[in-house]
C-alpha cells in the first residue's frame, strides 16, 4: 500500500520539497552574499565561507536537505517499471544515478569551493554529469510508458541543452557561464517535479 502524506504520495511529496528547500535557502544566502548576481556568480560561490561568511552554511543546508529527500524519491521511480516491465532497465540506471547525483549533491555541500576546491570541482562536475544522463534516460526509456507526459522530454531536452552549454562556456567562457548553471538547477528540480506530478495524475 502507497504511503500518503495528507494524501499525497510521498514521491511527490519529495519533489515538492527539493524544490522548496532550493528555493528557500540559497534565495537568503546569495542575499547575505555581498554584491552577489547570478550572471556574475556560481551557485557554489554561495557556499564560500570567506566571500559568504553569513549565508555559506544555508547552501550547505540546502544541497544536503535535497540530497536526502531525492533518495526516497528516485527509490519511488520503480513505480514506471511496475506496470511496464519492459522499461526496467531504463528506470533502475535513472534509480542508479539519481542515487549518485544524490550523494554528490551532499558531498558538494560538505567541500566548500574555496577550502576543498578539487574535490568540490570532482563532485560539481559528477552532478552535472548525473542530471544530463538522468535527462537522457527520461527521454528515451519513459516515452515508451503509455502513461508519460510527452511535454516532459521538452522540458528535459531544454535542460540538456542548457546544462551543455553551461559545461562548454565554463571551460571557454567562463564569465557568461553562471547563470545557464543556475538555469540547469531550476529545470532540473521542474523535470523532478513534473514527473512526480505526472505519476500522481496517472496513478502509479
Amino acid at each position: 500500500m502507497n504511503k500518503t502524506i495528507k494524501g499525497l504520495p510521498l514521491y511527490l511529496v519529495f519533489a515538492i520539497l527539493a524544490n522548496i528547500f532550493y528555493y528557500v535557502f540559497l534565495i537568503p544566502a546569495a542575499f547575505l552574499y555581498p554584491g552577489y548576481s547570478p550572471f556574475l556568480y556560481t551557485v557554489s560561490a554561495l557556499g564560500n565561507t570567506e566571500k559568504n561568511p553569513n549565508g555559506w552554511f544555508l547552501f550547505s543546508i540546502s544541497l544536503i536537505l535535497i540530497g536526502i529527500v531525492l533518495v526516497p524519491y528516485f527509490f519511488d521511480m520503480k513505480k514506471w517499471y511496475e506496470s511496464q516491465s519492459k522499461l526496467k532497465k531504463y528506470v533502475i540506471a535513472i534509480q542508479i544515478l539519481g542515487y549518485f547525483n544524490s550523494f554528490s549533491l551532499v558531498m558538494i555541500a560538505i567541500f566548500p569551493t574555496n577550502t576543498a576546491s578539487p574535490l568540490h570541482n570532482f563532485w560539481s562536475l559528477m552532478n552535472f554529469f548525473c542530471i544530463e544522463l538522468i535527462i537522457l534516460l527520461v527521454i528515451i526509456g519513459l516515452r515508451k510508458h503509455p502513461s508519460y507526459w510527452k511535454r516532459i522530454s521538452i522540458v528535459g531536452a531544454v535542460d540538456f541543452a542548457i546544462c551543455a552549454t553551461y559545461l562548454t562556456l565554463l571551460r571557454v567562457y567562463r564569465a557568461i557561464a553562471t547563470i545557464f548553471e543556475w538555469l540547469t538547477f531550476i529545470f532540473a528540480l521542474a523535470i523532478i517535479l513534473l514527473i512526480a506530478l505526472n505519476m500522481y495524475n496517472k496513478g502509479l
